[in-house]
C-alpha cells in the first residue's frame, strides 16, 4: 500500500458544531458565503455608448481548505452615470480603472433591456452578474489650496478643470472652446488669454481695447 495519500481537510471544524451557538454560527457563516453585495472591481473593457463593461472581481473566493480562487469575468455590467431630467454626467472609462461592484436583490438580465417594470428571469439573489460598477478615484488626485472649498470637475493631474464656489466659477485649460448659436454674460468676466471669435460682438455698455505694441512698447485705447 502506498503511503503518498492525503486527507481532505472538513469544511469545518467539528468542535465548531458541538454546541447550538456553535451550529447556528456555522450556518450562518455559511449562508454569507454565498450572498454577493459589495466587491472592488476592475475594468477589462468598456463599451462607451451601451454604457457596459467587463469587469474583474479583485478579491479570491477562499474555499473552506482556504485555497484562494481567482473569480471569472463578468460581462454586460451597467456603469453607474450620473444622470436624469434627460442630462447624463459621463466619464470616459479605461482598461484597468477601479471601483466597486454592487450587486442587485435579484436578477435583473430583463430589466437592462426593457428599463422599465419587469419580471426576474430567474430566483438568483444577490450575484455580481446582476450589479452596476461604480468607477472611484481612490488615490493620486490633485488638489491645489485654492479648490480645497470648492465643487470641482478635474482631471487627475488637475491641469483641466472647472472649479465652483459661493459665487465664484473658474475654468482651466489649455484650449476653451465655446460652441453656441448665442452666448450672453451678464457678470464680470475675466479671461487671462487669447480670446478668439469667430462671429459678431454686441456690447451694450461700454467696451475698452488696450493695444499694446510690439517693439516701441506703445500703447492706445
Amino acid at each position: 500500500m502506498s503511503d503518498n495519500f492525503s486527507i481532505a481537510k472538513p469544511s469545518y471544524n467539528p468542535a465548531e458544531v458541538n454546541s447550538l451557538s456553535g451550529l447556528l454560527d456555522f450556518t450562518q457563516k455559511k449562508i454569507l458565503m454565498n450572498i454577493e453585495k459589495v466587491a472592488p472591481a476592475q475594468i477589462i473593457s468598456y463599451d462607451r455608448e451601451k454604457n457596459r463593461a467587463v469587469v474583474q472581481i479583485l478579491n479570491y473566493s477562499i474555499t473552506s481548505s482556504g485555497e484562494n480562487i481567482q473569480r471569472k469575468p463578468l460581462y454586460d455590467i451597467p456603469v453607474f452615470c450620473f444622470g436624469g431630467g434627460d442630462f447624463v454626467l459621463s466619464f470616459p472609462i479605461k482598461e484597468n480603472d477601479i471601483g466597486f461592484v454592487i450587486a442587485s436583490d435579484g436578477d435583473i438580465s430583463v430589466f437592462k433591456k426593457l428599463l422599465k417594470i419587469f419580471a426576474p428571469a430567474t430566483y438568483q439573489k444577490h450575484k455580481y452578474k446582476d450589479g452596476v460598477f461604480y468607477p472611484l478615484i481612490l488615490n493620486g488626485f490633485t488638489l491645489s489650496n485654492d479648490d480645497k472649498d470648492a465643487v470641482i470637475l478635474s482631471s487627475v493631474d488637475g491641469k483641466t478643470k472647472i472649479s465652483l464656489k459661493d459665487g465664484e466659477a473658474n475654468i482651466e485649460a489649455v484650449n476653451i472652446n465655446i460652441n453656441a448659436t448665442k452666448t450672453t454674460l451678464t457678470t464680470e468676466t475675466i479671461i487671462n488669454g487669447s480670446l478668439t471669435v469667430n462671429g459678431d460682438i454686441n456690447s451694450n455698455g461700454t467696451a475698452t481695447i488696450s493695444v499694446v505694441k510690439s517693439g516701441n512698447g506703445s500703447s492706445g485705447t
